[in-house]
């Protein structure tokens, strides 16, 4: 079974984070995945003045165009923030990712700065468009679903797993699954 779709997240959330470990693991697993990744930027309102350091990152993320490089630079991202607990809110984290997915990260940083509130705002209005009220969520034409994890998400096959998003994505008959 394939997963399509479109990923909206966010560099600070775990299950954010999880969830693209699972998607890794799933990949090298041989998975056929084939997803989209949208920033979804906090609340509902239009910001104003400067970003915050998780939207800071979320417009990092969305100024990368070129698909290959804006996987390698969220790599490089989530395993900076999360694994090394670098901070979202350090030029130094930024430059890392750039390094990781081979881009000029002082270009980058202009960009952030110039357009980075621009970006965070349309990536916004996509996202509530889309009916994304959480992250991650996983949209592919029709409900949005939300992924709520636990560190056991971290153990065992992921294939199967996807298997399971990829089913709930495709069957309006099921809603909604839940653990106590």
């Amino acid at each position: 079974m394939t997963l399509r779709g479109t990923v909206y997240f966010d560099f600070e959330s775990t299950d954010s984070f999880r969830l693209f470990l699972l998607l890794v693991k799933a990949e090298q697993e041989g998975a056929d995945i084939d997803l989209t990744w949208r920033p979804r930027p906090p609340g509902d309102e239009v910001g104003t003045g400067e970003l915050t350091p998780w939207e800071r990152a979320l417009a990092a993320h969305a100024l990368v165009r070129e698909p290959i490089r804006q996987d390698l630079f969220r790599r490089g991202l989530f395993i900076a923030i999360h694994r090394q607990g670098d901070s979202p809110a350090e030029d130094l984290t930024y430059r890392a990712a750039a390094q990781v997915a081979g881009l000029d990260a002082d270009i980058l940083l202009e960009a952030i700065t110039r357009s980075g509130r621009d970006e965070v705002e349309v990536a916004r209005r996509h996202a509530i468009e889309a009916g994304v009220t959480a992250v991650p969520t996983i949209v592919n034409a029709g409900p949005a679903l939300h992924v709520v994890t636990t560190a056991a998400l971290d153990h065992g096959p992921a294939s199967p797993r996807v298997d399971v998003i990829a089913a709930m994505l495709a069957d309006d008959g099921l809603w909604r699954l839940d653990k106590p």
